[in-house]
């Protein structure tokens, strides 16, 4: 956590120091490239100025001659009207309506004059098919888009002949009652576009253009002083073959620049390497005149934002830098604190899971840590010695179930066992103090091994007796079972630690077991400043009379007696079944209870 809130304060300070850095330094370039995308937008414009007034007029024709303002007819009005057009719009070439029949009445602009005809035009190449395709793609516009199937239509280039360059042609076609009788069509040369790219004197490096499908030169400076072999097959010059090695590389020849690519700020743009040095490209398509779409461009010198580049990279790799030292400061730093904070969070488990054998935490660097550290051994070592008075699995049992086991008592089916030593009375007066008490604890680590390992809950203990359950802290449909594996594990370990004992020439321990099975209250009992968490009920006095019960039961021979009642017997379904001693009276209960000797052992 140390490390990563350094880390965020400095990523902070590196995040405003690099928006304060980069809004500096990319004030040039911010420049650069507002000044060759409004060139670009000036181009754009340029070329709309230019052509959009052709189809507005071309429109305009044809809706005179469909409104019958103009009849087709009066090839003289017509005529008038068209040579009108010629001088109001000086971009235009050619107009010329051209009825179905392929007859024309058209106006062609030369160096020396307008000159008007009215003529077949069956003899050119192409017309016929491009009147069938004109009505057919009039046809499909009329279902696709019923409103707009009159509007005009911007064609492939024509070939002029007599100036030997392509023309743009747009046209639209005219319908009288529905039918469609002819189209109005308009031709614009290229040549006043390239002339519009000439390089700006102030900045001879960068190159406007224009390119037809992304294949060809529509527009280029040099297209009006460099000789081209073009044909009606090829009107225009290739990429490749256009008399500029750089615009000749603006697809094949791209650069990925990621820092540059996101100072230029526009998808439209990218890098190319060509003639030795490096050239940004940036550009914007228009579909608005044709099926193939006009890309209006500019390049300009790399070097015109590479020293902002470079410093913008200098800027960032020393923030990397400084952040990259911060984290490793903070992260040596926060390894001086991790280190004895987890030795305290593992001391913390261990002793919640009332472990205190542990060895004591280590001195710690930080004087806060080593603080705590030493409290933190201070009180396990404490809790310590307050262990050894406390059942440790009752607690940790406790501590697992929550607050609401500990403070709300319960009414629950458990299963109760009571074990006593025969003749311990007798055999004390013959031992020390000490000894007496050596025995007592190794029988009852005996005892408690046998009871926890089938989860069995030492409650305490009595004298030489013990007092265990199973199934008061939460439920188990098993406690009656887990009780009499736990009786029958006691009465081996018992036989067991007796020859041992014949061995080292010891008294012979004998047990009696009482076990029963039943409902009891479960809580703390007590009072105030000293309480018990233990179970009461007639369940716990039934298993302790059992228990005495084995005085009258226990063979002269035999070291070990287990009675069970009957309701333990039934609960815990053993098979086979344990041999019925019979209905014997108990003390405190009216009623006799059938007995059962669960195990008897040599």
């Amino acid at each position: 956590m140390l490390t990563l809130g350094v880390g965020m304060l400095m990523l902070i300070a590196g995040i405003a120091y690099g928006i304060a850095l980069v809004s500096g330094r990319l004030n040039t370039v911010d420049l650069l490239r507002d000044r060759n995308q409004r060139i670009v937008s000036q181009q754009v414009e340029r070329t709309r100025l230019q052509f959009d007034p052709v189809r507005q007029h071309v429109e305009a024709l044809r809706d005179r001659l469909q409104g019958g303002k103009l009849d087709f007819n009066y090839i003289g009005r017509l005529t008038d009207y068209i040579v009108a057009t010629l001088d109001g719009l000086p971009q235009i070439d050619a107009v010329a309506f051209v009825r179905q029949n392929l007859v024309a009445t058209r106006a062609v602009r030369y160096p020396w004059g307008i000159e008007t005809a009215h003529e077949s035009i069956a003899k050119y190449p192409g017309t016929a098919a491009r009147m069938r395709a004109l009505r057919q793609a009039l046809d499909r516009r009329r279902e696709a888009v019923p409103l707009r199937s009159d509007a005009a239509i911007w064609g492939d280039l024509i070939w002029s002949p007599e100036i030997a360059q392509p023309m743009i042609n747009v046209s639209a076609p005219v319908q009288m009652n529905g039918e469609f009788v002819g189209e109005v069509v308009a031709v614009v040369s290229l040549g006043t576009l390239s002339r519009s790219l000439e390089p700006d004197s102030s900045d001879d490096q960068s190159v406007s253009f224009i390119l037809y499908d992304d294949r060809f030169v529509l527009a280029h400076p040099t297209l009006t002083n460099h000789e081209y072999h073009l044909s009606p097959e090829q009107p225009l010059p290739t990429v490749a073959e256009i008399h500029d090695p750089v615009l000749q590389r603006i697809w094949d020849g791209r650069i990925d620049v990621p820092l540059a690519r996101a100072m230029l700020g526009n998808d439209a743009a990218h890098i190319v390497e060509a003639e030795g040095q490096r050239w940004i490209f940036v550009y914007r398509r228009l579909t608005s005149y044709g099926e193939k779409p006009w890309l209006v461009g500019r390049y300009f010198p790399f070097e015109e934002i590479q020293t902002e580049v470079n410093r913008l990279q200098i800027a960032g790799a020393v923030g990397i830098v400084s952040l990259l030292l911060s984290l490793l400061i903070a992260w040596r730093l926060a390894h001086l604190i991790r280190r004895p904070l987890l030795q305290l969070s593992a001391a913390a488990t261990r002793l919640r899971n009332l472990d205190f054998d542990a060895p004591p935490l280590e001195r710690a660097r930080l004087r806060e840590l080593d603080d705590a550290a030493q409290a933190f051994n201070a009180a396990n070592a404490a809790l310590h010695w307050f262990g050894n008075y406390v059942p440790r699995k009752l607690v940790s049992r406790l501590m697992r179930e929550g607050e609401d086991a500990i403070n709300i008592s319960k009414h629950r089916e458990v299963t109760v066992i009571f074990t006593d030593l025969v003749g311990f009375t007798a055999m004390s007066e013959q031992l020390s103090a000490q000894e007496t008490a050596d025995l007592l604890n190794e029988h009852f680590a005996l005892v408690t091994a046998c009871i926890e390992a089938e989860g069995g809950i030492v409650d305490k203990f009595i004298g030489d007796a013990v007092m265990a359950m199973w199934g008061a802290l939460k439920r188990d449909d098993d406690h009656a079972v887990r009780a009499c594996r736990a009786v029958r594990a006691i009465g081996a370990a018992l036989v067991a630690d007796n020859a041992h004992r014949q061995m080292r020439g010891r008294p012979l321990l004998r047990m009696r077991v009482g076990i029963h099975s039943g409902p009891v209250v479960i809580g703390n009992i007590g009072a105030p400043g000293r309480i018990n968490y233990t179970v009461v009920g007639d369940t716990v006095n039934s298993a302790q009379r059992l228990e005495q019960l084995g005085h009258d039961h226990l063979g002269e021979a035999e070291q070990f007696i287990a009675l069970a009642s009957a309701e333990t017997v039934e609960a815990a379904r053993l098979d086979p079944p344990p041999r019925r001693v019979g209905l014997l009276p108990v003390k405190g209960r009216a009623a006799p209870i059938a007995v059962y000797c669960l195990d008897r052992r040599p």
